[in-house]
């Protein structure tokens, strides 16, 4: 049963799109850690046709497997796929007393020919398994990239760098965009789980707020961010019921992943 916590949330959500022009809240869809087959993965597929939302895998190239790159090819054609890393492995060393620290496979750890070869690895393998999906944008694993790395990904043939959070001007580099996420759905420091309806409507609601009163970038869309290897039945039924509360408010759009390369952001 929906709580009233869920309830007024949905209403704070509605409230704000009625506040804009039709199509003006633009929106954009990354799954990421895609590469693995499982029931969560063709769930995530069948829910991106049914509500005809354009998604975009950033898919692992060391994870990938046939099967699943099959899948990829005969998905809905707003399905494409922006390279996630290489292998999603962590390089950088312990933290303080031999703690975790910030994990990162493109940090600072990494030289950057070791970092741009690994990376060109990876774009082959999707280009052989993907080829008719694949868009010249990077999702570095956890989000992080060194300056170095992200200074050199246009030389090596990306448009585009996908991490979380408003971006900024300084946030790109000549010759590359930054298109970034910024609503999480999953609390990753308490044991991965769903935060919730209210918290993740709160998300949305409050960056459109951010974009319309020029707090953020107006022109960057508002970027959904989900995990299906993580998701539960609860964050799945939250995100069926925003796609389609999303795709029929006359103030949503979301553009071509192919229109936000370029830098269109439809708004």
């Amino acid at each position: 049963m929906t709580n009233a916590g869920d309830l007024a949330a949905w209403e704070r959500l509605r409230a704000e799109l009625d506040r804009w022009p039709p199509g003006a809240a633009t929106f954009w869809w990354r799954d990421d850690d895609a590469g693995s087959a499982s029931p969560a993965f063709d769930r995530l597929l069948a829910l991106a046709a049914a509500r005809s939302a354009p998604l975009a895998l950033a898919v692992v190239p060391a994870w990938l497997d046939p099967p699943v790159a099959a899948q990829i090819r005969a998905a809905a054609g707003g399905v494409h796929v922006l390279q996630h890393g290489f292998a999603h492995r962590n390089h950088e060393p312990p933290g303080p007393g031999g703690t975790r620290g910030k994990p990162a496979e493109l940090g600072p750890a990494r030289a950057v020919p070791t970092a741009l070869a690994e990376l060109a690895v990876g774009r082959a393998r999707l280009a052989g398994l993907v080829s008719g999906r694949l868009r010249p944008g990077l999702v570095p694993p956890w989000n992080r990239i060194a300056p170095a790395i992200r200074a050199a990904l246009p030389a090596a043939g990306y448009r585009v760098v996908s991490t979380f959070g408003p971006r900024s001007s300084g946030s790109g580099a000549p010759g590359l965009r930054a298109l970034n996420c910024h609503v999480d759905p999953i609390q990753w420091r308490t044991g991965k789980r769903f935060g919730g309806v209210e918290r993740t409507l709160d998300q949305i609601t409050g960056h459109l707020a951010d974009r319309r009163l020029a707090r953020a970038d107006p022109t960057e869309p508002t970027g959904l961010l989900t995990h299906h290897r993580d998701f539960s039945p609860e964050a799945w039924v939250c995100l069926d019921e925003l796609l389609g509360r999303l795709r029929t408010h006359p103030a949503v759009s979301f553009p071509a992943l192919d229109r936000l390369l370029d830098g269109d952001g439809g708004a």
